[in-house]
């Protein structure tokens, strides 16, 4: 009797041990998913009274200064920007900023000539929305492309939502870091040797994804914000690989900016694409690149 006293108390010990571990695991792990959401909250602009946000993936992210534009402008702005995202993911990055940003008065998204080619970008940059899993379409979005165990691992376990670049972001939006880092200057012999090989991304766009971006389009003038298709110069090295297919591509934006009243079409690539100082890579600005475009930018919108 006394002994089943004695393990009935052992039995009763290691589950309450158990249930107690058990909630400071759920306790920590919401705690980490807590701080560093809101760092990226911070960092990409969400939620929040932001009149303007710049959406658009690392192209846009190393060519607009949004520190300066703020300065200069004395305007709050978002800048909303994932490496490698599609069109699909754009779209609901937009859903995104229209849901958080209440107080938007002008929308710029970036594009470029191969922004409807489907091929090319990240294959795995749903992964980068992992953080966003507890709003509905962000969920939905992650359970249509993940693996079935991958999805619920990061349903379950919140901190494991954040990889090193998460992490760094979040980590920046606290420290109000968005320095262009990628110091350099575009390698132009080699650039022209991978284009007479053949060795770079073709213009392929599709009819879907046109037809994507111009609901997205029509998403942001129902709720009467403006919006500037952005063209962040790309090396004309890169541009003249396919001129044919690039100019088509700047006609089709420009048919555009006729079609809708409150969007403008920008072309810095006239301005500033055969300049090769002023580029990482074939489509990345260096810090000099960003802070002459970003200049340009801001001077067009005081006007």
């Amino acid at each position: 009797m006394i002994k089943k006293e004695i393990k009935n108390k052992l039995l009763k010990d290691y589950l309450k041990k158990g249930f107690l571990f058990l909630l400071l695991l759920i306790v920590l792990d919401n705690g980490v998913n807590y701080f560093l959401l809101n760092g990226l909250y911070r960092y990409y602009g969400l939620y929040n009274d932001n009149e303007i946000a710049l959406v658009g993936h690392s192209h846009l992210m190393l060519g607009i200064d949004k520190v300066q534009m703020e300065k200069k402008l004395d305007v709050k702005v978002s800048k909303y920007t994932r490496e490698g995202v599609n069109i699909v993911e754009r779209d609901l990055m937009i859903d995104q900023l229209l849901k958080s940003n209440q107080q938007l008065k002008l929308v710029v998204y970036a594009v470029d000539a191969w922004m409807f080619t489907g091929e090319g970008l990240s294959e795995n940059s749903y992964k980068q929305f992992y953080p966003f899993m507890g709003e509905k379409t962000i969920n939905n979005y992650v359970f249509e492309n993940a693996a079935f165990g991958d999805f619920w691992q990061h349903q379950i376990i919140k901190s494991s939502r954040y990889n090193e670049g998460l992490v760094s972001g979040s980590f920046r939006g606290y420290l109000k870091s968005w320095d262009n880092l990628k110091v350099g200057v575009l390698d132009t012999v080699a650039l022209n040797s991978d284009i007479k090989k053949g060795d770079f991304r073709k213009i392929v766009s599709t009819k879907e994804n046109r037809k994507i971006f111009e609901n997205t389009l029509k998403k942001i003038t129902q709720k009467n914000i403006n919006i500037i298709l952005l063209y962040v110069p790309t090396s004309s090295i890169y541009n003249n690989a396919e001129i044919g297919k690039f100019n088509s591509e700047i006609t089709y934006f420009k048919g555009i900016e006729s079609k809708f009243s409150n969007i403008k079409f920008l072309d810095y690539n006239e301005l500033y694409s055969t300049n090769a100082s002023l580029f990482y890579d074939r489509i990345h600005l260096n810090p000099e690149g960003q802070k002459l475009v970003t200049g340009s930018f801001i001077e067009y919108l005081k006007k």
